[in-house]
């Protein structure tokens, strides 16, 4: 058995885990049996009751009085029916022969106990690491949030202490608030239990009346609700339990939760929804990179902003705040699971005492079986419910699932800079799509009531799948809401006679969101394409791969045969027009390989013109895919020629560019006097005689040297500092080979000074040679 199961304390962590695990468990069914029926705000009362719980857990298991749970196991089933053996008295003889091996003394030696891993040390270990981070989270953002309130001034002004006091009595907070006016770019957002504090950043001032009552009355709901409070608490759940999946699932649903809440308290206070919606779609976009602290609750998160808008733009949604009586209902349930679990210890009913007794010797003789222990109140055993729980499971998991297709989803539209296009995005659960399309498609939305008009608006977007109907706001040339879609029953049907696959409502939905119609498979028809399963046909639609692209390639001479290299281009951005421009610089007929590569590595129409001007127009495309790969541009190619390096072959262009000879290189070379051919100047770029090393040369008084003494030097470490240094102790124009022999000898000018001052004057070179060969110091 393991030593883990066998520990005290970590039986008893498990045993709180589970129970913890099963309270959560509790919590999310009761959520999804009431989700559709009850408001955000009791949605929050019980994910607010299952965090205190799994917070008291511990506590009350250890303060209540233990209740044993009689857990029978299922193979007691057969057991029921099964004989108990009696014990035998074993016979004389076998006692007796059996004596000596019981007094047999061990004189064999016993081998040493294996060196193990103590794991109860090691998982202990590593959950309190877990439990040092979260604390360590809690103290930064607890400093984060008084820094903000550090940063920022009380706000003074009368409007806002006015419109302050109204929200707080339209809220039905008595307690005092304080009001800052943040000094940086920052979310609206409320901190603060003991003191509720509410920071608006400074652009508020700007902000019309309406904008400033909403999203105070969202901050001083907030306060009122004590959100900041049930934040600390699911933080120090997190913290408790911050292996467990569940408890951060149940932080980041609680925190959905009150935002809806908060939500349904503003309109509830009589802002109009469509006017609270634009106010959220506008905050959240002002502000979507900035991240309030944990310990504080902003308004307005982008990742939140769909199911925020849904919500506050359904008409029919509950928004009512749990009476007082529900609230201690609630509470009463809550304790009613909580406590008898806390005290819950599980035992095990090893035997059943009403079994028949018979001897031993004539009952059979199965292998021993024990109970396999874990900690001292819990066994492991096979459980007779387990059925039913995976049945509660399910049930459970089916009461909480609801049919995506079901759902609408939000949609934004901007103007673009090409007349009669708006580029619309559609947001649907995690997935999102966004597409420019012609005004004119959109029945019921001008262009001018797309830049003019502020207020409501709906139109619709018929596609050959369904249509889709969309509800919203528009203001300042942007739009959003919601959106919903009706699919076209008569659509599968169209597409079995053309040979394809009847989609299910899923595939539907989605060809009629990537606008897959009729006109897309007729046209793949057309062009002798293998028919493609309805999952690919949605993929293309995806990639952007429409009728105009199958049409326009096949007029170019690319039908593929199938959709998947048609994809593969379309995502490697080979266009139409690229393969036109392509063909007008004579590059026609280039395989699908050979025009992905080309855009992959840069080789656009624009690329071949301006190499085939700077004089390079005879080139394959796989050798200008490696000159633009080694940055050979036709800019580089006019400047080396203005530096006077006309005409050079592609191979060495390439070699030049590799080497570092820049078109500045060779110029300044050329001005120091040295006009040399390509192969000299890599070979000096290679050795690092640079433009600045041949200057101080020639200032010291080596002008014009050859080539291969520049390098001879370079390579030998022979510095313009070093010959200035010599210079300096009176050595001038010291010759090249007298001044390598210097440097190979270690011939330092601190050496030379220190022999020319014990010496007295200054010494020969040759001298200093010897010098330095017998051991110079």
């Amino acid at each position: 058995m393991s030593p883990f199961f066998l520990d005290p304390a970590m039986s008893a962590a498990l045993w709180i885990t589970i129970k913890a695990s099963a309270l959560l468990g509790v919590a999310a069914i009761v959520q999804g049996v009431m989700y559709r029926r009850t408001s955000a705000a009791t949605r929050h009362l019980v994910w607010t009751l299952a965090i205190v719980g799994v917070l008291l857990l511990p506590i009350l298991s250890i303060a209540l009085p233990e209740w044993a749970v009689v857990i029978r196991p299922a193979s007691a089933k057969a057991a029921d029916r099964a004989p108990v053996v009696d014990p035998v008295q074993e016979p004389a003889g076998l006692a007796r022969a059996s004596a000596p091996l019981a007094a047999r003394p061990q004189s064999e030696p016993v081998a040493p106990p294996a060196v193990s891993i103590s794991w109860p040390t090691v998982i202990t270990s590593v959950y309190a690491a877990g439990v040092l981070l979260m604390l360590m989270h809690l103290a930064m953002q607890r400093w984060s949030v008084r820094r903000l309130a550090r940063l920022a001034s009380d706000v003074g002004d009368r409007e806002w202490t006015r419109l302050l006091s109204e929200c707080a009595s339209t809220m039905g907070v008595l307690r005092p608030l304080r009001l800052l006016r943040s000094r940086e770019r920052s979310m609206p957002m409320a901190f603060g239990t003991r003191r509720p504090t509410i920071l608006m950043p400074a652009m508020a001032d700007t902000w019309p009346e309406d904008r400033r009552r909403a999203v105070v009355l969202h901050e001083v709901a907030h306060v009122a609700r004590y959100d900041c409070f049930t934040q600390t608490l699911a933080f120090a759940a997190c913290t408790m339990y911050w292996f467990h999946p569940a408890a951060w699932w149940v932080a980041r649903r609680l925190r959905i939760e009150r935002e809806l809440a908060c939500d349904d308290r503003v309109i509830a206070a009589g802002t109009p929804a469509r006017e609270y919606a634009s106010h959220l779609l506008e905050i959240a976009y002002a502000f979507d990179r900035y991240r309030a602290p944990a310990l504080a609750v902003s308004m307005a998160r982008p990742r939140q902003l769909e199911g925020r808008m849904l919500a506050v733009l359904d008409a029919a949604r509950n928004r009512r705040v749990p009476a007082p009586r529900v609230r201690l209902a609630g509470t009463a349930m809550a304790a009613a699971v909580l406590l008898p679990l806390a005290s819950a210890t599980a035992t095990v009913d090893a035997a059943d005492p009403q079994t028949d007794r018979i001897p031993a010797a004539a009952a059979p003789s199965p292998a021993p079986k024990q109970d396999r222990v874990i900690g001292p109140h819990l066994k492991a055993v096979e459980w007779p419910l387990a059925e039913s729980a995976q049945r509660i499971a399910r049930a459970a998991a089916a009461a909480m699932r609801v049919p995506q297709d079901t759902l609408p989803g939000t949609w934004e539209i901007r103007q673009t800079d090409t007349t009669g296009t708006v580029h619309l995005r559609l947001v649907e659960g995690n997935s999102s799509s966004s597409s420019n399309i012609s005004i004119e498609q959109l029945e019921g939305l001008t262009a001018a009531q797309l830049a003019d008009a502020d207020g409501s608006v709906q139109f619709r977007l018929r596609r050959d799948a369904g249509t889709f109907t969309f509800e919203g706001i528009l203001r300042r040339g942007v739009g959003a809401g919601t959106f919903s879609f009706m699919p076209d029953p008569s659509f599968p049907a169209e597409l079995a006679k053309r040979g394809f696959a009847r989609p299910d409502a899923r595939e539907q939905y989605q060809m009629a969101r990537h606008d897959v119609g009729y006109a897309f498979l007729d046209e793949l028809n057309t062009q002798g394409y293998a028919k493609p399963e309805t999952a690919e046909l949605v993929r293309a639609g995806q990639h952007g791969v429409d009728v105009t692209y199958v049409k326009d390639l096949g007029a170019l001479g690319y039908r593929l045969g199938s959709l998947a290299p048609l994809i593969e281009l379309r995502d490697h951005g080979v266009t139409p027009t690229f393969i036109r421009g392509l063909a007008d610089q004579g590059y026609e007929g280039l395989s699908a390989d050979d025009l992905r590569q080309a855009r992959d590595h840069g080789v656009t129409p624009e690329y071949v013109r301006a190499m085939r001007d700077a004089g390079y127009g005879s080139e394959t495309m796989d050798e200008l895919i490696n000159a633009r790969d080694h940055g050979v541009s036709a800019e580089f190619v006019r400047e080396l020629a203005d530096a006077g390096h006309r005409k050079l072959p592609l191979d060495q262009l390439i070699g030049v560019r590799d080497h570092g000879v820049s078109p500045e290189f060779v110029r300044e070379m050329r001005q120091l006097g040295y006009a040399l051919p390509t192969t000299e100047l890599i070979r000096a770029r290679d050795h690092g005689v640079n433009v600045d090393f041949v200057r101080e040369l020639t200032a010291l008084g080596y002008r014009r040297l050859p080539m291969d003494s520049l390098v001879r030097l370079r390579d030998h470490g022979v510095t313009p500092k070093y010959v200035q240094e010599l210079t300096a102790l009176g050595y001038e124009r010291v010759a090249i080979d007298d001044l390598v022999m210097l440097r190979d000898h270690g011939l330092t000018p601190d050496r030379i000074r220190t022999a020319t001052a014990r010496a007295g004057t200054r010494l020969p070179i040759d001298l200093l040679k010897s010098l330095a060969d017998g051991g110079m110091r």
